[in-house]
């Protein structure tokens, strides 16, 4: 069992704010490709940036997910969740799930998640990106939604195997990414064809909307017990 977890300390206020503001203004006009300023930019600033806490399309997204985790889940032992963001997610899987590994890029989404969740010692907190995780063990479930469009195809074989160390013998994977999967060329899409590579697709839903449909892919070693 996880033991409980204090609410992180945020960085030092106004300059680790300065910081991250140059940093993040850095990146995009050398293009380095990392996303770590901007986010804790983004939620230094606004706090719920996305609105995962109050837009009705995010909430509905985050209800068709869990649905599809409680069908799918083989153990109610232990979820690790990749880009938790403000732990609005976090907090479904509590009822579900014995204990909860989440991380995220940023520092400051990771303490207003865990000020949201309220110190339950189910859940404990990493800072990290998706490509360099090592929490040094498996899950039941491994959680992977909508934050591989930031992650290069060129970086396949790390989350590959990123995946596959994370990830118990009868566990399974669940991505949730755009349903269409459009060719950009600033955020890739791809990811079923390079996830299901090494662990099958066991499921597949479409959910439809206007702007941004998404779908729900699962995953796991094995094909599902009958």
């Amino acid at each position: 069992m996880a033991q409980p977890q204090r609410t992180p300390a945020r960085s030092e206020g106004a300059v680790a704010g300065l910081w991250y503001r140059l940093a993040y203004a850095m990146d995009r006009i050398f293009k380095t490709g990392s996303r770590r300023a901007e986010f804790e930019h983004k939620y230094r600033t606004h706090g719920d940036y996305f609105g995962y806490q109050t837009e009705p399309y995010e909430l509905k997204k985050y209800q068709d997910t869990f649905s599809a985790v409680q069908r799918f889940r083989r153990n109610k032992g232990s979820v690790l969740e990749l880009a938790c963001s403000v732990g609005v997610f976090t907090r479904l899987l509590t009822s579900e799930f014995d204990e909860i590994v989440a991380s995220d890029i940023s520092e400051e989404a990771l303490r207003i998640a865990a000020q949201n969740l309220g110190g339950t010692g189910k859940v404990r907190f990493v800072r990290s990106d998706v490509e360099s995780i090592d929490v040094q063990r498996q899950f039941d479930v491994v959680m992977i939604a909508e934050v591989l469009l930031f992650v290069k195809e060129s970086d396949g074989s790390r989350i590959l195997d990123m995946l596959d160390r994370h990830l118990k013998p009868d566990g399974i994977i669940v991505e949730v990414a755009n349903a269409d999967r459009p060719v950009s060329k600033k955020f890739f899409f791809g990811w079923d064809k390079i996830i299901a590579s090494r662990f099958p697709i066991l499921h597949r839903e479409r959910h439809e909307n206007p702007n941004w449909p998404y779908e729900i892919v699962v995953y796991a070693r094995t094909p599902a017990r009958s």
